[in-house]
């Protein structure tokens, strides 16, 4: 009397949450779709969640440090020193102690994502994001303490903005690997270009959330507690109705697993439980095809990205637009639409990539043509706030679509990749690598570009950037190249194929041996004779004659004079 998916639930032991709504059969009329648009909303606030709390620092840097970038030049809020920073940060050493925390978070992020995407495969999700979430949180809260508890030592930050870069790194890799498990390839490119728009909604709330308190003499503390809080309750909301795997509630795994659940609940458990000790290891994982190329790919791409991301407002703020200088608050708005684009850019990317079915063919030439559109953007933007406006979004639209196609539709479908003979448990281990990598370089390219325009100017940096473009899509191109080769063998074969079918279906004429004209010639059964499909001799139309077995005269198919539709007429 119990329903077959309650009974698994209680099986598997799933989610308290999740028993509770399979027995309230909120998806009992469609429960394969229903969970799919649950788990996608469940996992979109994960991630938004995450980066409300990697934002806040960014925000308060102007608090902590007043007069970095521009220590002659006081602004009026700060006149008279009726404001002060944050000690260590507001000393003459602020921006390269604000950039030691910049740094710290990076490159714990990037060794975490290794660690995260390996140990992923073999735990349980909900309880692996669960314990990333909460960290990311409690990181916050420290450092929101800092200001209620007078903290001004560097040390204590630092380790701080570690411990956040390792929680932080526990979410990308192990959300993809439950958006692939639940999501096949059909679509995925779409599916997952809409699904990563929460990085973009993340870092706008990220950004207006901290900003209430990130003014003269406010608590800024709070800036970090706040998001901290929100994502303390998205956390027990994942411990309580995150379902990693479809076939924990006894559903067909998209990836094509069969677990034989619905008709023993009993032993599906188990069978889990040995796909996730079945993950593969780091070379298993490097030796797939495609992994190394887009790693190393990944990480110019995340590092020009990355540049833009922590440089933009600043390079704006300080180049003359339409031969005036806009300010810092203005600078700020406009860089909002590089995210902007991303959004248009990533939904777009998506969707033509599930088209073609190309995905590396699509982003190699989208990252080929970032480089004429970056030396675009250098040299025209600054024309006007409109010219501005509209390359801002087109490189948004370029970058980011290749960013964030990378890092969730091609790691997904390189982590059940054929090349791994049944083992579907890859794929957050492959977003750790790929990811990992990236993040390395997001982590070197801001410091890197720093150096370069303070030495050398904007023109130097820009052709770095460009440089870096040209790797990330040479380091793609062989694999592009055999998705050409693939694609043109493709058309060639449908085109030829559709030949061989019409001249299979193609009737063949000859000759009225009395008319000389074309005819359909076909054999009288009695006297082995052609008969040929000639003209009605009253209305000169073609018709098929046939002899009256009585008369032996020619009967045509006409029209039925009751119902004037074409009949068969015999006498």
């Amino acid at each position: 009397l119990v329903p077959k998916h309650i009974l698994a639930c209680m099986a598997r032991r799933v989610a308290a949450g999740i028993w509770l709504l399979e027995r309230t059969g909120i998806f009992g009329y469609c429960p394969i779709n229903g969970h799919k648009v649950f788990i996608w909303t469940l996992t979109f606030l994960c991630y938004t969640g995450y980066y409300l709390t990697r934002k806040p620092f960014s925000v308060v840097k102007s608090v902590l440090c007043p007069y970095c970038r521009n220590r002659s030049l006081l602004n009026d809020n700060y006149s008279n020193n009726t404001v002060t920073g944050w000690a260590p940060f507001d000393g003459t050493n602020g921006e390269t102690l604000l950039g030691a925390m910049d740094y710290s978070l990076l490159f714990a992020y990037a060794v975490g994502t290794y660690v995260s995407g390996f140990i992923a495969d073999k735990v349980n999700t909900r309880y692996f994001l669960t314990f990333g979430m909460l960290g990311c949180a409690l990181s916050s809260i420290l450092m929101g303490v800092a200001y209620f508890a007078n903290i001004h030592h560097v040390s204590y930050f630092i380790v701080v903005q570690i411990m956040g870069g390792l929680m932080q790194s526990t979410g990308w890799p192990t959300l993809i690997a439950v958006m692939t498990a639940w999501f096949g390839k059909q679509r995925r490119g779409l599916i997952m270009g809409v699904w990563s728009t929460n990085v973009f909604v993340g870092s706008i709330l990220g950004t207006l959330i901290p900003a209430i308190w990130a003014t003269p003499n406010a608590p800024w503390g709070w800036s970090f507690i706040t998001p901290a809080l929100v994502l303390l309750v998205i956390s027990l909301m994942t411990s309580l109705l995150l379902l990693p795997d479809p076939r924990a509630i006894g559903l067909e795994s998209p990836l094509g697993v069969s677990t034989s659940t619905l008709s023993s609940p009993s032993t599906a458990g188990v069978s889990l439980r040995k796909a996730r000790s079945g993950g593969v290891g780091y070379l298993r994982a490097l030796l797939i095809p495609g992994v190394v190329e887009f790693s190393l790919a990944f990480f110019f791409v995340k590092m020009v990205n990355y540049v833009f991301k922590a440089w933009l407002p600043f390079y704006i703020a300080n180049n003359e637009i339409g031969g005036r200088l806009i300010g810092g608050q203005l600078a700020g708005w406009l860089s909002s639409l590089f995210d902007v684009g991303g959004v248009v850019g990533v939904v777009g990317i998506g969707w033509i990539t599930d088209l073609i079915g190309r995905r590396t063919l699509v982003i190699t030439v989208l990252e080929y043509t970032t480089i004429p559109l970056l030396y675009v953007f250098h040299r025209y933007g600054g024309v006007s706030e409109a010219s501005l406006s509209v390359l801002l979004l087109a490189c948004g639209c370029t970058l980011q679509a290749c960013y964030i196609t990378i890092s969730t539709a091609v790691t997904s479908d390189l982590g059940t990749h054929p090349s791994l003979k049944g083992s579907k448990n890859a794929r957050a281990m492959v977003t750790g690598i790929i990811n990992g990598t990236g993040s390395l370089g997001a982590a070197v390219g801001p410091l890197i570009a720093g150096w370069i325009s303070d030495n050398y100017g904007w023109d130097v940096t820009f052709y770095f950037l460009m440089g870096a473009s040209l790797l990330a899509a040479l380091c793609m191109s062989r694999l592009a190249m055999k998705d050409t080769l693939i694609c043109a063998q493709s058309v060639w074969n449908r085109f030829h194929t559709r030949g061989q079918q019409k001249e299979e279906v193609l009737i063949p004429l000859t000759s009225d041996p009395q008319t000389d004209e074309p005819s359909l010639l076909t054999s009288d059964p009695k006297t082995n004779e052609p008969s040929s499909l000639t003209s009605d001799p009253q209305t000169n139309e073609p018709s098929l004659l046939t002899s009256d077995p009585k008369t032996n005269e020619p009967s045509s198919l006409t029209s039925d004079p009751q119902t004037n539709e074409p009949s068969l007429l015999t006498s």
